[in-house]
């Protein structure tokens, strides 16, 4: 008998993150790090999805906004490769 294959990792917001909403824009602030990263509209939708997988977010791209699926994967990749790679988000 075979494994079930793996699930999609899933992300959460990192406990010491905090978050402004500065109405257009959503700004991101790691207590220990002292990094900040803004949010588009698109980026604030995903991240107020949180834990999510990427699976489950790239449907709610898809879902709410007229995308390709290439290019809302491409850059759906792209914005968690950065939140992680500052520690913004860790799994769930």
């Amino acid at each position: 008998m075979s494994a079930p294959p793996p699930r999609p990792p899933r992300y959460a917001p990192h406990p010491e993150v905090l978050v402004t909403d500065l109405g257009d824009e959503l700004v991101l602030l790691h207590t220990l790090s002292s990094q900040m990263y803004g949010l588009n509209p698109v980026a604030r939708s995903v991240w107020q999805r949180l834990p999510a997988s990427g699976p489950e977010l790239l449907a709610l791209v898809l879902e709410e906004y007229e995308v390709a699926p290439e290019q809302a994967a491409e850059d759906l990749k792209a914005l968690l490769d950065d939140l992680e790679r500052l520690d913004m988000v860790q799994p769930a």
